[in-house]
């Protein structure tokens, strides 16, 4: 069920109705409802799928409560193996519905196993890599003592299964979500959660169906066929991409905050403009900020993050970075993208001050942040080559592209864009300039703050959306993950 849809909004106006005029208990059963059929209306058997993480790690966090202090090494062994068994069971369902086939299509290219070899075919869930680790998160920390594990089925299922962010997050740590759902459940209706969750919901449909739809439709029709347009063309094409997945994926976030907000619960924030940073590590901080706390929480720290020496340092974001390209897809593409921003985080943590020093200062140090927003911008920008590209064959028929015409350009031998290309160049720093402004001076927070300009900025982008939007846009690209 598309967030842009008819049909998610019926959804959510009729959970709405239906829970605000019931009780504590019957105010969850809703949610539980409401998110059971919105993820059945994609496919109804892999349901089950959240049923088992939810009931493996609801009982893995009542087992481990029951531990109590670690006295002895046989108490300290059965909470290891209680972690081990849900860890397993919830990385054995990942790694096989999103895992199986890639590794398979790997092993018949190792070997040779030609035409005749047979392979199922395995679909991938929708939301699997979302909601797997955010159980997976819930169990950790009961296992860490930092959270305590609670003793309501009903609560542990709806925050595994809460359909604004079933699909796409954000990534919610139980402590953070489950005491929400209990105040949520408790209190009356309040106008202000409905006022503000519309504006996030509007705002995000008009970002998704006006900007993101019409720039992947740009994106498409040269990526589909690189090698019938020329580098300049790729070069539009991998703007318009990067355009496309920030709006695509900041428009769910806050059709997901909105969504909850009606309800009285408070999402987290995913993105907080990431394309104005100045270096790779700012832009991790900033974009997908629920994934990026995740594997710095789960994987990055545990493994001894910057602890333990350079050497280490180096080895723990190489892993870290590997593991995250390899969660974003099934393809040896989503692999190196996460090893290439891991290369810019070393690189940026080795000799990052030493770039800083070489900028201008003084009454120009604008102009240094400008450069160093333009080169960052940009490693970001080939980074989207991998990350769009259907193969490694791909990418780099459309990189050498892109740096031939514009090698041949820069030295007179060549011809710059079109107009047409040109507007659209204008149009992608503009967009950033805009996100500058707005970050700035809160540009859209005052819109919205006051009621007369908000009710005239929503009206605008309702109409737009209704005359600009695509009817039948692509889906949410996260959803694929």
């Amino acid at each position: 069920m598309e967030f842009n849809s008819l049909e998610y909004l019926l959804l959510l106006l009729v959970a709405s109705l239906l829970f605000f005029g019931a009780g504590y208990r019957a105010r969850l059963v809703i949610l539980i409802a409401a998110s059971l059929v919105f993820y059945a209306a994609w496919n109804v058997p892999l349901v089950s799928l959240i049923v088992i993480s939810a009931v493996i790690d609801y009982t893995a966090g009542r087992l481990l409560g029951r531990e109590g202090p670690d006295h002895g090494d046989d108490r300290a062994r059965r909470r290891k193996l209680i972690l081990a068994v849900s860890l397993a069971v919830n990385l054995g369902l990942l790694g096989y519905f999103k895992y199986a086939n890639f590794f398979l299509d790997n092993v018949h290219e190792l070997f040779g196993l030609g035409d005749e070899a047979s392979f199922i075919d395995v679909v991938l869930p929708p939301g699997i890599s979302f909601y797997t680790f955010q159980t997976m998160s819930y169990t950790i920390d009961v296992y860490r003592r930092k959270l305590r594990p609670t003793d309501s089925f009903l609560r542990f299922f709806l925050y595994v299964s809460f359909f604004p962010q079933l699909i796409a997050g954000p990534i919610e740590r139980a402590g953070h979500l489950l005491v929400q759902f209990d105040q949520a459940a408790t209190r009356p209706f309040r106008v202000q959660n409905l006022v503000s969750g519309g504006q996030m919901i509007v705002w995000g449909v008009f970002k998704k169906a006006v900007i993101a739809d019409h720039c992947g439709l740009l994106c498409d029709q040269i990526y589909q066929n690189p090698g019938q347009y020329d580098g300049w063309s790729a070069l539009i094409a991998t703007y318009a991409f990067t355009l496309q997945i920030y709006c695509d994926f900041s428009a769910y976030s806050e059709i997901a905050r909105g969504s909850a907000r009606i309800f009285g619960v408070d999402l987290m924030v995913n993105f907080d403009q990431p394309y104005l940073t100045t270096n790779i590590g700012a832009f991790w901080r900033r974009w997908h900020i629920s994934l990026s706390n995740w594997f710095r929480d789960y994987v990055y720290i545990p493994l001894g993050g910057n602890k333990q020496g350079k050497r280490r340092t180096l080895i723990n974001l190489t892993i870290t970075m590997f593991l995250s390209g390899l969660w974003h897809g099934a393809a040896w593409t989503f692999v190196v993208w996460g090893l290439f921003h891991g290369l810019l985080l070393l690189i940026n943590a080795q000799l990052g001050d030493r770039f800083a020093r070489l900028l201008p200062k003084g009454r120009v140090a604008w102009l240094g942040a400008l450069i160093a927003w333009f080169v960052n911008f940009h490693l970001v920008v080939i980074g989207w080559i991998l990350f769009r590209a259907a193969d490694m064959r791909q990418f780099g028929e459309i990189t050498v592209g892109i740096a031939k015409d514009l090698a041949l350009a820069m030295i007179g031998f060549g011809h710059g864009p079109s107009t047409e290309q040109t507007l659209f160049i204008v149009f992608t720093f503009g967009f950033v300039l805009v996100s500058y402004f707005d970050r700035k001076f809160a540009l859209l927070e005052r819109v919205w703050s006051s009621p007369t300009t908000a009710s005239v900025f929503a009206s605008a982008l309702i109409v737009a959306t209704l005359l600009l939007g695509l009817a039948e846009g692509p889906a949410f690209i996260y959803f694929q993950f």
